[in-house]
């Protein structure tokens, strides 16, 4: 959190004081920093160009909760194996379903210091199958969440 103090600041007087310009210069920094943390759902998977995840969950009725990345897809428990990778302006997601049923999640796409996220349609891959989303548009990142089974 960005702190103003009074001791430091010049002596305005007329139009602008140093509330004033305190408040402007929060507002400067506010507007040009980045989105945070805390903006990514709850439950959520953040993928970049280049990456492959394997990651668990906990199940919650038909929900996925709690993912947690593994080392490798080579434990006990069911892993959903997500994949990035570029080839040229081409990107392609790889989401491979280690459960016994379909899985879906929701997908944003997010672009390295701009607020504007744009939401893919739904990804769904059936049991033990692996589904592939070719994306042409530039993006930095991409944030899978509301993982679920299906059927």
């Amino acid at each position: 959190m960005l702190h103003c103090e009074e001791r430091g600041l010049p002596e305005y007087r007329g139009v602008m004081n140093r509330r004033r310009i305190c408040f402007a210069l929060i507002t400067l920094v506010a507007a040009v920093a980045g989105p945070t943390r805390a903006d990514v759902p709850d439950g959520s998977v953040t993928i970049k160009v280049g990456q492959e995840l394997f990651v668990s969950f906990m199940t919650n009725g038909d929900t996925l909760v709690s993912p947690k990345t593994q080392p490798n897809g080579d434990g006990p428990d069911p892993v959903v194996t997500i994949q990035l990778t570029q080839n040229g302006p081409t990107r392609t997601l790889l989401v491979t379903n280690g459960y016994s049923r379909a899985l879906g999640c929701r997908i944003k796409a997010r672009k390295r210091g701009s607020r504007k996220e744009t939401e893919l349609p739904v990804s769904s891959v059936r049991s033990g199958m692996q589904s592939a989303m070719s994306l042409g548009e530039p993006f930095d990142e991409l944030v899978l969440f509301e993982f679920h089974l299906q059927g």
